[in-house]
Parts: C-alpha cells; structure tokens; sequence
C-alpha cells in the first residue's frame, strides 16, 4: 500500500535552498536525541521537512496532514492506519501505542501477525451451514499461550504494583476474553472470523505494549533527563512526532521515534545517513474502496488519537451478542412494578417519571376466583406442568404451578433438582408485568421438544433437523440485529422440516408457515441456504443419535435457553446491562457453544460446596432486582463476609432458584427454562456432535 500522493517520499528529489543535512555528519560522536542515525527529505502538503530516527530506517509516513478516510481492508486491518502494523503520530492519550512489538521480534507472538485462509482456515458445520464456519482448534489453541501469559502477567502487576494499575489494563483483559470466546463458540461467516482474529491480535499486542510500557518505558520517560543517553533500542512499531519532548523522552526509553522538522530549522544536528522511505509491503487491491461486507467509513479527519479511537471503538462495539427479548421488537418492556401483586393490567403499563418500589408480599385478600385452569402448552419446560391457566389481564387467584414429574425418557438428561422443583412452585397467580404475546416465545426449542416422543425415527428427523440449523439459530443470536423469538409451535414446525409454505392460502396453518419463513430468513441465509429443498430431509438422509449424543445435544439446547433468559431476566429486573457479572453465574463464563464438560460443573456440579460459588454470585446480583413478589431474606445475606454452613448454603440456593424462576414468571408471564445436567461419562471424539 503506498504512501497518500499529497504524503508521499520525495527522497532523492530536488529541494530549492534545502540544507545539506549530512554536513555536521560525525559517527564518532554519541547520538543524542536531535541527532539521527539516519535521515531523509519528505514532503508534507507543500511543506518540506526533513526526518530524524533513533533506528536505521524510516517508514512511509502515515496519513497525517489532510482528512482522510478510515475504514477496514480486505485483510479486517486497517493498513497504514492501523497502529499494530505501522507507526502512528504520538499522541499522550495513546502513549503505549508506540511499544506494540515489531512483526518478527518475538517469536512468542508470532500468531499475532497471522492471516487466516479461507481454504484451511475456516471449517464449515453440517452440510447444509456451508456459509458459517469456525475457527479449526489447532488454529485457535495457537493463541492461548501467548494470551494465558499475558493475562497472568498483567493479573500479577495489579495485585503487586504500589501504584493503582490503571482501568485500561481491565478492559483490554476483558475485550481479549470476548474474543477468544467468540473464536472457541461461535458459527459466523469467514470475514466476520477474520475481524474475530484480527481484534483479538490488536487487543493482545496493545495489553503486551502497555505491560511494557508501564513496567519499562513509562519509569523512563518520567525522567527522561537522567536517561538523555537513551536506552537499547526496542523492536517495536515506534511513533512519529514533531515534539521535541517527545523525541526526547521516546528516545530515554529505548523508543524507535522519527522526529519531523521543517528544513528551517536544520542546524548543528548529526545525521549519518540518508535513506528513502520504507513502503509497506502489505499492499491490497482495494486500497481506495471499501472491502465487500466491510462496515461503512469509521472516521474522517486527521486526528491521529480520534482515528485510534474510532478502530478501538469498532472492534468493541461491533456487536457479537443480541439480547433477542429486546432488540427483537426494538422496545424496552421492562415496567415499573407495582406495589399490588394483584394490580389490574392498566397498572402494568410502564410511566416515563415513575420510580421502582419495593416488592412486598402477595396479597391473597384481593383474589378472585378463576374458573378451571386449562393446559397452555407454551409454559411446558423441561419438566411437564399440570393444567396452567392461560395467561390474561383478569385478577386471577394466585396458585401454584405444580409439577407431576419429570419427563420420563431415557434421551432427557436429567434435572438439577433444586431447579426444577422451584420451577413446581412458582406463583401464577401474581399477573406477569408484560402482556406482549412475544415474551411467551423461546430463544431456542424447549428441550423436551427434541425428544417427547416414543418414535425413534421421529426423535431421529427432529434431532437431524435441528442439527442442520443449529448454528444458523447461533449465528441469529451473536450476530444478527433481530434474533427470532419464536412460539412451541412454531419451533415444532422447524423441528419437523415444515418450514415452507403449506396448506390453502387462507388457512390458519398457510399464515402461520409464512409468518414462521419470514422470521427464520436470515439464519437460512447465513446457512447458505438459497432454497428450502432439503426440508424435511429425505429419509434415507437422516442419521440416527445414540442416547449419549442426543442427551448431550438436548443439554446444549437448554443450557443456551437458560443463560439467554437469565441474561435477558436480569437486565429487565435490574435495569442494567451487565453481560459480564450474569455470565460469572455460569460455568465457563460463556452464552453459547459450551463444551461438554461444563455439564457437571456450575450448577450441575453435584458437589453442594462447588455450586455454592454460582448460587453466590447469582444471589448478589438479585439484590438489585424489583419483583412483586418479596425477595427471600437469606439472599439479603449475602453481603455479610462469613462463612457459610451446609444448612445455609442448601437454604440459600433453594431460595436462589425460587426466587429466579419466580422472577421469570413475572417479567416473561411463562416458565424458565431451567438447566440439566449430564451423567455419563463424556468419550466423544472432538467434532463429533
């Protein structure tokens, strides 16, 4: 990529009245901060300056004079913009920019600078998703070293530094971990895994630079006076400036600098030699357009600290996770609750000035009675409820939901306890916060879906059929600004394969099959799928799921549902959005793509005093929540520091899980999806699901 027309090298040219910057040239003496091993002419606008360095070479400056446009390449970087792969003008806010390591300086850090293939790089799911593939493992654990040390190395310096170790050292350890959990899970296309790779690269060279230079460089540059000798050059990117100051302090640090100073100025410095400009070498046809899928112009204009910003930005706030309950219908539904369990729906309408109120307990003397509850399928979980009554704005007597058992089947893994039985208790009769119809319907199938069913030839095509489309539904979640919410009966037909349009064109099924083509489009796009032909799949086309693979594909199913919802739940009870607090609640602090193994750890541990860790931290964060119903007084203990007994801590996550599922009740008007466990010993090959 070569240099702006209106920036470019003028080397070798002929400058009117330019000073002959090799006149005071003498290798004997010690090279100060003024000095230059080397030096060259460059033009800037219509301006002539000439160039020191504290190294034998000088890139191509940056665009650095005019408004510019800024925007990502074919490669997701951002050429000579980029600060990890060219030097940028110092600036104090991004002071630590300059020490990003050289590509070739440390072997260690080699997988940094690396580009992936699309050929070997990219593998696709299932057959059908030929459009959404991963990172291949061997690719990704290539990675971990460099990040586990870095990680472990900056976790160090803030539990040992006297001085406070500054936010940004937090940030960077977070964005990192976003990152590689969004390689190690997440189906997506290949140039969106391409951003995934390069955002992780830019967010771990940038904590390596800051390690460094807080621990080395920023010592020196305080006191750059006493270190006027200058230090071992580093291998790293370096900086441009026209301060002196800078120069000077870049230059006790052991910084490769190149101070630009108009010819004028040119007196008694020593420069040694002269050398053109380094071109870059990582030049790309599309240097003057944007790359096909790339997002819009991120910045115009020439500050070097704003255009920095705007590609941290990018890489931040490039969304990668949807809250599909929110952005699914573009509203906030989350109510000011009343103080009346039993208000009537008029009193459930959200006020712009109103202020949350304490929750109390349900009031039984204003109930009216109900007629027989009938069976409302939607508020079946994994566990089968008797005779739910359906969801309406008429005061309705609080009652139980009460649980028969569990569904009884080999293929259903089997239920966390203390779960399921607060999943059997929760209160219907308090009315739900919202009315929206759309509340009522799930991220992903209820589990029992997938094998309710004594046909092993039908469970076989459901499980098939959801496999073929799993990772569409996943990318739709991460990805897409419109996740699908859909209803039991719609993710039944998607289950069966009847997702095209069927039935007489006024008919209830042809409207209903439709509605349900239009809201999953986009995840059969992502999968690639022009057409529908392959639903529902052949017969001799589908496979059969041993019992171990299809609990294990039913468990990833209803882990996905609860985090979602837990996600969802305690953003509209809490009214924040802490995404990384709610993941501290769950084993692996993921969303999606949970290994195996994470089905006996968290809250699937069978040790009481392992789940207590998560039962803790879930307690801690409904301390913010508003509900109607009361929160248990044993979860207001949480913030005393002492130790817990075994009583308490089995008291403490019944009351934990009751007051969830409950919570869910009332903000959602349906059960929570709750969590499984499994049991088997897991033997799979990797890949194998």
């Amino acid at each position: 990529m070569a240099s702006s027309s209106r920036l470019g090298p003028v080397c070798g040219r002929s400058y009117p009245h330019a000073p002959n910057i090799l006149r005071n040239r003498n290798p004997d003496l010690p090279l100060t901060s003024f000095d230059g091993r080397v030096g060259a002419l460059a033009q800037i606008g219509a301006e002539h300056y000439f160039i020191t360095t504290n190294v034998n070479y000088i890139p191509a400056l940056p665009s650095i004079e005019k408004p510019h446009k800024l925007y990502l390449r074919s490669d997701m970087r951002y050429g000579t913009d980029d600060p990890m792969l060219w030097p940028q003008q110092y600036t104090p806010k991004y002071c630590h920019m300059a020490v990003i390591p050289s590509n070739g300086a440390r072997p260690d850090l080699d997988v940094m600078w690396w580009n992936p293939s699309v050929q070997e790089d990219f593998i696709v799911g299932s057959a059908v998703t030929r459009g959404l593939g991963r990172l291949p493992h061997p690719r990704f654990s290539a990675f971990l070293p460099a990040v586990n040390d870095l990680v472990r190395r900056c976790t160090e310096l803030k539990r040992t530094s006297p001085q406070l170790v500054i936010p940004l050292f937090g940030h960077l350890i977070q964005y990192i971990l976003m990152w590689v959990e969004q390689l190690e899970t997440l189906p997506t296309t290949f140039p969106k895994m391409v951003f995934a790779v390069t955002s992780l690269q830019r967010a771990v060279l940038e904590l390596e630079a800051l390690y460094r230079y807080m621990t080395v460089c920023k010592p020196r540059m305080d006191n750059y006076l006493a270190f006027s000798g200058g230090a071992e050059i580093a291998q790293c990117v370096g900086a441009f400036t026209s301060s002196v100051m800078h120069a000077q302090q870049l230059s006790a640090a052991g910084i490769p600098f190149w101070l630009i100073r108009p010819l004028n100025v040119f007196d008694r410095e020593n420069i040694l030699g002269i050398v053109p400009l380094l071109e870059p070498h990582f030049g790309l046809p599309d240097d003057n357009a944007h790359a096909a899928g790339a997002p819009p112009t991120l910045y115009t204009g020439n500050s070097t600290e704003e255009k920095i910003g705007a590609i941290q930005k990018a890489a931040i706030q490039t969304p990668w996770y949807h809250d599909p309950f929110e952005t699914n219908f573009g509203r906030d539904r989350s109510p000011s609750p009343s103080p009346n369990p039993v208000a009537s729906s008029s009193s459930l309408v959200p006020r712009a000035n109103s202020s949350f109120t304490k929750s109390v307990t349900p009031s039984r003397s204003a109930a009216v009675r109900q007629p027989p509850p009938r069976h409302n399928p939607l508020l079946r979980s994994q566990i089968l409820l008797q005779a739910v009554p359906k969801h309406s704005r008429a005061i309705r007597v609080p009652q139980k939901l009460r649980a028969t058992s569990a569904l009884m089947v080999p293929e259903m893994p089997p239920s966390i306890a203390s779960m399921a039985d607060a999943l059997a208790q929760v209160d219907q009769g308090v009315v739900p916060y919202s009315t929206d119809s759309s509340d009522r319907r799930y991220i992903f199938p209820e589990p029992a879906l997938l094998v309710n069913t004594p046909y092993a030839d039908r469970r076989n095509k459901l499980l098939h059929h959801w496999m073929l489309l799993a990772d569409g539904f996943i990318y739709m979640l991460t990805q897409h600004p419109d996740p699908p919410l859909l209803s039991g009966q719609q993710w039944r037909d998607i289950l069966e394969g009847l997702i095209t349009m069927r039935g007489a064109v006024d008919s209830r099924v042809y409207r209903r099959s439709d509605s349900l083509e239009d809201r999953i489009r986009p995840a059969l796009e992502a999968c690639n799928l022009p057409n529908l032909t392959n639903f529902p799949a052949p017969a001799h086309e589908i496979r059969e799921f041993t019992l171990a693979e299809t609990q294990e594909i039913v468990w990833q199913v209803a882990e996905t549902n609860f985090r979602f919802e837990f996600v969802s739940l305690d953003k509209r009870a809490s009214r924040r959005m802490r995404l990384a607090e709610v993941k501290e609640c769950f084993a692996g602090h993921m969303l999606v793509g949970m290994p195996l193994e994470m089905s006996k750890l968290g809250w699937a541990s069978t040790s009481l005093k392992e789940r207590h860790v998560y039962v803790m931290r879930t307690a801690t964060l409904m301390l913010d929540w508003t509900t109607k119903s009361a929160c248990p007084s044993i979860i207001r203990r949480v913030a005393d520091r002492r130790p817990w007994s075994q009583g308490e801590m089995e008291a403490l996550e019944i009351a934990v899980c009751q007051y969830y599922t409950q919570a869910f009740w009332e903000y959602f008007g349906r059960a929570a999806v709750v969590p499984l466990r499994l049991d088997h010993d897991l033997e799979k090959e990797e890949g194998e699901l």
